[in-house]
């Protein structure tokens, strides 16, 4: 998505000021057919409403929102894969493009062309503090690392507050922040029935995503007591989850011990570090863990 971004970004800024055969400047014509326009501006298109996520309004704009998306985005798509991560983002961009439509002049929120990221980067930042709630982030102007499970609340309180006071003419669209916040939230409740807000103490990934675990802490897994061994013959898998590694077949079969202890300390690992930052071996342990624990519900 950052890619994305950046291609349409730069497209407007090295070729903006080219004219159409009517006289109308590149730059002009994207934001007249492409970002989202009022419903009952004369100009709204239905393609709008996934259209405007790729375009900004200026150099700052484009960095801070592709800051953010590297930010938290980069570990999301990891856990869940690229497929289901889009399917997210879009739909939290849709779901902030719709509370924009619908919302915006009831609080008296601006009526030109809404732009940018922000409603679908608001979702992604929901799911990254759900799902990593003790990892630490630095956003401006606050340059002290806070944990996500406080940023998120702080930047949602502060989009409620900015909607009521719409008036201050700051020309954000924090309701599409706070919709695509919103849906984001709704989304995951609904796609893992209820149960993502359950673990608190498991920050790795949602019950849909690619290649994902899903093993409680301290009350053992398995049905165990913390501390009880598992025995099991875990297959190698390769750096994302996926199908078992060709070059390490001979290794599928060779039993290993696996403890509740050395459980927690992977998952502590990933609260502070990262998914991504896990050795092999450590993937393949939380994904027999998975596995196993799975074919015992």
């Amino acid at each position: 998505m950052i890619g994305s971004n950046v291609a349409v970004f730069l497209i407007e800024l090295l070729f903006g000021d080219l004219h159409f055969a009517g006289g109308l400047p590149l730059r002009d014509g994207i934001v007249e057919y492409f970002a989202l326009w009022p419903l009952g501006s004369g100009h709204f298109l239905p393609w709008q409403l996934f259209s405007y996520m790729f375009l900004h309004e200026g150099f700052m704009h484009i960095f801070f929102n592709m800051l953010m998306l590297f930010w938290v985005g980069v570990q999301v798509e990891q856990s869940w894969g690229t497929k289901k991560f889009l399917i997210y983002y879009f739909i939290c961009g849709l779901g902030g493009a719709t509370a924009h439509l619908l919302l915006s002049g009831f609080f008296g929120a601006g009526g030109g062309p809404m732009l940018g990221a922000s409603g679908a980067i608001f979702g992604v930042l929901v799911a990254f503090g759900v799902m990593f709630p003790d990892m630490r982030l630095i956003f401006f102007p606050i340059f002290i690392p806070i944990r996500a499970k406080f940023v998120v609340p702080i930047l949602i309180a502060f989009e409620i507050y900015s909607t009521y006071n719409a008036s201050s003419g700051d020309n954000v669209a924090h309701l599409a922040h706070l919709g695509g916040a919103v849906t984001g939230m709704i989304y995951m409740l609904i796609m893992s029935g209820g149960k993502i807000l359950a673990s608190r103490r498991n920050p790795i990934q949602s019950q849909w995503g690619n290649g994902s675990v899903n093993i409680p802490r301290n009350g053992g897994f398995f049905g165990r007591k913390s501390g009880a061994a598992v025995d099991a013959d875990y297959r190698d898998v390769d750096s994302y989850g996926g199908g078992v590694a060709d070059t390490k077949i001979q290794d599928v079969k060779q039993a290993k011990v696996i403890t509740q202890e050395e459980i927690d300390r992977i998952l502590d690992k990933i609260a502070a570090t990262g998914y991504q930052n896990l050795t092999n071996d450590e993937r393949d342990i939380l994904f027999e863990a998975s596995r196993r624990m799975e074919e015992k519900k």
